[in-house]
């Protein structure tokens, strides 16, 4: 049996082996990536982990030893993953983890996501690994440093015998601190879910539409058909709202319309993902756990908001500040779901434009909006007074927030954090609703009108020291504010009962007083004051919860962990109740939890009905 072991370690391997001890102390020594316990378990852990990640690289040098250079390329590439992995688990503070590159893959080369990816990884370590590699290739070529750990035949057998052994670790179901087995580990339960989402629906099974006028508040009767605005603005975090940062309020006009509107607090996200949260605003509907459903559902049946008002009369527009009508197949997803135009700003923009744009991300708010309203003027005057749906998306304040004008940089002058960045470019987009407000008054149609402001999602800025989307799963990840205002109609309120986008729908309809409408729209109106399950899917962590407020369960699907928290009382998540709350407590969200993988299982197959 010993000969079909690969046990020549060169200086490569063992290399390999001290930079796994090196990390494990780096993580040891930064309180904020969550520190190594050093309990009994955990120092069985580490050593498990340094022989996990020796025998990864055992693997590469006997697959490839018939040929020198062939060794070398592979152990140089395992090594770029290794530092890649590590890289972003210390700039995002959360593991890696391959639904991040599965879901984005088709918006992967775009101008936009390399910005994106490039600040998704922590420098640091990407020069290291140019170091690594620059040094090895030198030694190589002189002293054959890396082939040396060349194995003697039988080299296919010793392949087998090592990557056979490693996949065990990938599936055993056991914690690891090894950052390049938990990545393998997260391909496999990627396309492996977890017993629990494994739903099955029953033979012949179609959705019956559950939307009903018991989801209304039948407070609003008169049939009154005013425009309806809804804006969807990029990352606004409900917790930027009141601030004051460098002696400057960072939202001045969201906290006076925060006063003149209909407000709910708490209002979530329904995820972390774009794709997810304007699927959850315009449809309704619990989004898809792991992919995008525009790009993985293009042909799904099923009701939007522009449907339901199409078919009550209203001319519907999507006008976007993002230049690409194909990003994550949008466009023609939704221009076949009730949208009449899919618009971008773009060829609207004017030359005195230029200075504010962001980037790849488009131009600034209040540009965006004024080039809007010199759309809407013509549109108006061909439409003969038809009432008008129109959806306006933002994606100036985008991650990393650091693309304005240096002049345009009004709270921070020199931001020098994630957190001072966002507080610029959230200022502009607080100064672009302005914008809106008084182009929609000057044209006289702020009593014609209901406009709705909330996000695509939040973004956490370092609460549990996290600053990336992608390993976010605390409230801070999905809480957006939600403002409603129809001007001599509506009068102000604050509504604290929990809603979310899906619930964005139904309360459309119950404002313009349109009954009897079956769709497959699962939320309820806010002004119903019906209390309900608010879904909320973390796709890349895996993690999905559901809000009953205060309370709020999580399942962790990696491991199938449970945690539920009292938000009323402990808002940062930190004290697990799930083994001291009531059985049927807990078990009425294990039933809210099936629901989301009920969902996704018509999702899937197909079986809304209209």
């Amino acid at each position: 049996m010993k000969k079909f072991l690969p046990l020549n370690i060169g200086p490569f391997s063992w290399t390999m082996f001290g930079l796994q001890f090196f990390y494990l102390y780096q993580v040891a020594a930064s309180n904020d990536m969550g520190g190594l316990s050093f309990s009994l378990w955990s120092l069985v852990l580490i050593p498990v982990s340094m022989f996990t990640v020796l025998l990864f690289f055992q693997f590469l040098s006997a697959a490839f030893s018939k040929s020198r250079w062939g060794m070398v390329a592979a152990s140089f590439v395992g090594l770029a993953i290794y530092d890649l992995v590590i890289g972003y688990q210390f700039s995002s503070r959360d593991l890696a983890n391959w639904s991040v590159i599965a879901d984005n893959i088709s918006s992967a080369f775009s101008m936009e996501a390399g910005d994106v990816i490039l600040h998704s990884f922590d420098h640091g370590a990407l020069w290291y690994l140019f170091g690594f590699l620059v040094l090895f290739f030198g030694f190589e070529l002189r002293r054959r440093t890396v082939s040396r750990g060349r194995q003697e035949a039988p080299h296919f057998q010793k392949a087998i015998v090592a990557g056979v052994l490693y996949l065990v670790f990938v599936l055993l179901p056991m914690p690891s601190y090894d950052p390049l087995l938990n990545f393998f580990r997260s391909i496999y339960l990627y396309y492996q879910p977890s017993v629990r989402m494994r739903v099955k629906l029953p033979e012949g099974y179609v959705s019956t539409p559950v939307m009903s006028d018991s989801f209304l508040s039948g407070r609003f009767t008169d049939g009154a058909k005013p425009h309806v605005f809804l804006i969807v603005v990029e990352s606004l975090n409900f917790s930027s709202l009141g601030k004051r940062a460098n002696g400057h309020e960072v939202t001045p006009f969201m906290n006076r319309l925060r006063k003149e509107a209909v407000t709910v607090e708490p209002f979530y996200g329904n995820s972390i993902q774009t794709a997810k949260g304007h699927f959850a605003t315009f449809f309704s509907t619990i989004p898809s756990i792991s992919g995008k459903t525009y790009v993985k559902f293009p042909d799904l049946k099923i009701d939007s908001i522009a449907s339901v008002l199409q078919r009550s009369g209203y001319r519907t527009l999507y006008f976007a500040a993002h230049h690409n009508r194909s990003f994550d197949n949008e466009a023609p997803f939704l221009e076949k779901r009730g949208y009449s135009e899919y618009l971008v700003v773009k060829p609207f923009l004017k030359p005195e434009d230029e200075s504010s744009k962001m980037g790849g991300w488009g131009v600034e708010d209040r540009v965006f909006f004024k080039r809007f309203f010199d759309y809407f003027d013509t549109r108006l005057a061909s439409e003969s007074g038809r009432p008008q749906f129109v959806t306006l998306v933002t994606i100036a304040n985008h991650f990393p927030f650091n693309k304005m004008q240096e002049s345009r940089r009004v709270i921070f002058s020199k931001p020098g954090s994630i957190r001072e960045n966002y507080a610029n470019s959230i200022h502009l987009s607080d100064e672009g609703l302005k914008v809106f407000f008084e182009e929609l008054d000057k044209r006289g149609l702020s009593e014609k009108s209901i406009v709705i402001v909330t996000g695509d999602h939040a973004f956490p800025l370092g609460e549990h020291g996290n600053y990336h989307l992608e390993s976010g799963y605390h409230e801070e990840s999905f809480r957006i504010p939600f403002f409603m205002v129809w001007k001599g109609h509506l009068k102000p309120e604050k509504i604290n009962i929990a809603y979310s986008q899906m619930d964005i729908g139904p309360t459309i309809l119950d404002v313009l007083g349109i009954k009897g409408q079956k769709t497959n729209f699962t939320g309820v109106s806010i002004f119903s004051k019906r209390e309900h399950p608010l879904y909320l899917i973390q796709p890349y962590g895996k993690h999905l919860a559901v809000v009953r407020y205060p309370f709020k369960y999580r399942f962790y699907t990696a491991t199938e962990h449970e945690f539920v928290y009292d938000l009323s009382r402990d808002p940062t998540e930190k004290h697990n109740l799930s083994h001291e709350i009531s059985t049927k407590k807990l078990e009425l969200f294990r039933k809210d939890l099936k629901h989301i993988y009920f969902n996704q299982e018509v999702m899937k197959r197909d079986r809304y009905v209209l």
